[in-house]
């Protein structure tokens, strides 16, 4: 009963997420299409160690491929989504390579196990899970593809385990270079979560597809525990993926861009100076939806040489330089009026909302606005 429980809950949190996320889904909201992928991964592969650990034999022999592709696809879709994430653009062709070993393993067990009889293939899981003898060169081939799909999978596991925290970091200094407002993104909380749920599952997979399922056969509670682990994971994602905003300018050319065009340092300057002269007369800051792509139409030059010149000359980067300004706002606005409550402060001085004026007036000034207005009184 303990065992059954433990696996018909991760089963249906990983199905009905996956419908939700796939129902939900949207021209706007493409990171729900892929993350249902990696809710939908996640199904069949429970789905697989379902029919292992209770040993249904004449269906598991039908769906091994199933289990064995969507475990090599897991985190090729988990990579696809944080793509989406931040709305870059995916190039079909260019995607596909991450999905050939899942393609090719699928297609060799599909075709060893449409040649094995039931009892080769009895023999082969008997082996799996109990360490039984093989018998013929059918179960050693099955035997074979079965350990070459984990062996690829637990290298799959630090390869992209690297590439997703690289991209993050990554593309999180880009973001911070291009909007002046985050919160609306949902960012903090999907930066924390998307790398907690790769670690999370990560080391537990990495462990458990390393020594296989035979240890947790006669150990329920251990599979059990192991279970609403994974679960507790997979609905935390879903919410957060649920909740998280894709960024409405693709910045795939800011996050493939690494060097800036030929420019004089002269015409630098004079960029330099009508930046700082616009932010000065027309306030853009004020704007809480203020980007570098804005700023950059406005002055007539391009992001690249705002973004170098706010980076190089000026020591910060784009998030800093506009809230510096509403920062310089609200200083004085608490300074000087005694009747303004906080939230219309927050408003004045061009901060998305009162979290976000906060947050950041806490973490430059080490005093949240109503101690700094105390201090002034």
């Amino acid at each position: 009963m303990i065992k059954l429980t433990a696996l018909l809950l991760i089963l249906l949190v990983t199905l009905f997420s996956s419908i939700f996320l796939f129902a939900l889904a949207s021209k706007t909201y493409k990171n729900r299409y892929f993350l249902g992928f990696v809710f939908l991964s996640s199904f069949l592969i429970f789905t697989g160690n379902f029919f292992s650990f209770f040993e249904f034999w004449n269906y598991y022999k039908h769906y091994d491929f199933i289990f064995l592709s969507a475990l090599l696809a897991f985190y090729p879709f988990y990579y696809l989504y944080l793509y989406s994430a931040f709305n870059i653009k995916i190039i079909s062709t260019k995607w596909i390579y991450h999905f050939i070993p899942s393609i090719i393993i699928a297609i060799a067990m599909l075709l060893a196990s449409s040649i094995a009889s039931l009892d080769d293939y009895q023999v082969y899981m008997n082996h799996i899970l109990h360490k039984t003898a093989l018998t013929n060169k059918t179960t050693k081939i099955l035997t074979y593809l079965y350990d070459g799909g984990r062996f690829f999978h637990l290298m799959q596991i630090l390869a992209y385990n690297i590439l997703s925290v690289h991209f993050i970091l990554r593309t999180k200094k880009n973001m911070y270079n291009s909007f002046s407002n985050l919160d609306k993104f949902q960012l903090r909380y999907f930066y924390i979560v998307t790398i907690s749920f790769l670690l999370l599952m990560s080391i537990p997979g990495f462990y458990i597809t390393y020594i296989g399922r035979s240890p947790f056969i006669g150990n329920e509670m251990s599979l059990f525990y192991l279970s609403i682990a994974f679960t507790i994971l997979y609905l935390i994602l879903a919410i957060v993926g649920l909740k998280q905003i894709p960024v409405e300018l693709n910045i795939t050319h800011q996050i493939n861009n690494k060097i800036f065009p030929e420019i004089h340092q002269d015409e630098l300057k004079e960029i330099e100076e009508s930046l700082l002269n616009y932010f000065k007369q027309e306030k853009p800051w004020l704007n809480p939806h203020l980007n570098i792509w804005d700023v950059a139409k406005s002055i007539g030059t391009n992001r690249s040489y705002v973004s170098k010149i706010i980076n190089e000359n000026l020591s910060c980067n784009f998030n800093q330089f506009v809230n510096n300004y509403r920062l310089k706002k609200a200083k004085h606005l608490l300074e000087n009026t005694t009747e303004l409550p906080i939230a219309e402060i927050s408003e004045l001085s061009g901060f998305g909302s009162v979290n976000s004026f906060i947050r950041i007036f806490k973490l430059n000034e080490k005093c949240t606005p109503t101690q700094f207005k105390k201090k002034d009184v």
